[in-house]
C-alpha cells in the first residue's frame, strides 16, 4: 500500500489515463511514467488480442516488447517492484509454441497486472470495459458480443473486479452457442462442439474464485476461441 497519499493519487491518475488513450503515444505525452503505463496497457491488449485469434508470431512479438520495456525512471518504487513478475511472465509467453501456450501466457500476464494494482493500493475495479454487447442479429454481431464478454473476463483479472469477471462469464454462457453461417471452414457439428465447450468453460469461470483458477479457465477459453479463429482464417 502507498504510504504517501499524493503518490497514490498520482498513480491512480496515471493508471486511469491509460484507459483514455486508444493508441500508444510517440513521443510520450507528459511524464515518462505516464507514457510507459500507456505503452504497457497497449501491449497487454495486443498480447490478449493475438492470443485470442491464434496469431502466434504477432503474439510472441508483442510479448517480447512487453518483457523488454524498461521501467521509466520516475515510476514509483512500488510499481517497479511489481513490473518484475509481469515482465517474467511476458518473457515466458514470448516462447509459446502453441495457441494453448499463448492463451495461457496472456491470461497470466493479465493476472500480474491485477496483482500490481492490488498490491499498490490502486485497484481499477470496474473502470475498463464500457457499454454493453452489440445487439443480436448477424453472425458478426454475435462474435462481437463474444469478444465483448471475453474482454470483460480480461478486465476482471486486470482490475481486478469480481463483478466484471462474473459479467464476462455470464456473457460467454449466453453467447457461447455459436450461430450458423460463421466462416470457420468447419462443419456444423464441429462449430456446435466448440460452442458447447465455450459454455462449459463459462460455467467453470462462474464458479472460480481465486486468481489461479481464473487464469487457468481464461487461458482455456482463449485457446478455444483461437482454434476456431485459426480454422476460419
Amino acid at each position: 500500500m502507498f504510504r504517501n497519499p499524493v503518490k497514490a493519487i498520482t498513480v491512480v491518475a496515471t493508471a486511469l489515463s491509460v484507459w483514455a488513450c486508444a493508441s500508444r503515444p510517440d513521443p510520450y505525452m507528459g511524464s515518462p511514467a505516464r507514457g510507459q503505463m500507456i505503452t504497457h496497457f497497449d501491449l497487454a491488449l495486443e498480447v490478449r488480442q493475438f492470443a485470442l485469434h491464434g496469431e502466434l508470431e504477432e503474439f510472441r512479438r508483442a510479448a517480447r516488447d512487453l518483457a523488454e520495456l524498461e521501467p521509466a525512471h520516475d515510476l514509483p518504487a512500488e510499481i517497479i517492484l511489481q513490473l518484475g513478475p509481469m515482465r517474467w511472465e511476458a518473457r515466458e509467453a514470448a516462447m509459446a509454441d502453441t495457441r494453448e501456450e499463448a492463451a495461457a501466457g496472456a491470461a497470466k500476464i493479465a493476472q500480474t497486472c491485477g496483482t500490481c494494482h492490488t498490491e499498490n493500493g490502486v485497484p481499477l475495479g470496474e473502470r475498463f470495459t464500457l457499454g454493453g454487447p452489440p445487439p443480436v442479429g448477424s453472425p458478426a454481431r454475435h462474435m462481437a458480443g463474444l469478444n465483448w464478454a471475453s474482454r470483460l473476463l480480461w478486465d476482471g483479472l486486470v482490475g481486478p473486479s469480481d463483478r466484471t469477471w462474473f459479467a464476462g462469464a455470464e456473457g460467454i454462457k449466453e453467447l457461447g452457442a455459436l450461430p450458423e453461417g460463421l466462416p470457420t471452414g468447419q462443419d456444423a457439428n464441429t462449430v456446435a462442439a466448440m460452442g458447447a465447450r465455450l459454455r462449459q468453460l463459462a460455467d467453470r469461470a462462474v464458479t472460480s474464485r481465486t486468481a489461479p483458477e481464473r487464469v487457468e479457465v481464461l487461458g482455456d477459453i482463449w485457446a478455444t476461441c483461437a482454434a476456431c479463429h485459426a480454422a476460419g482464417r
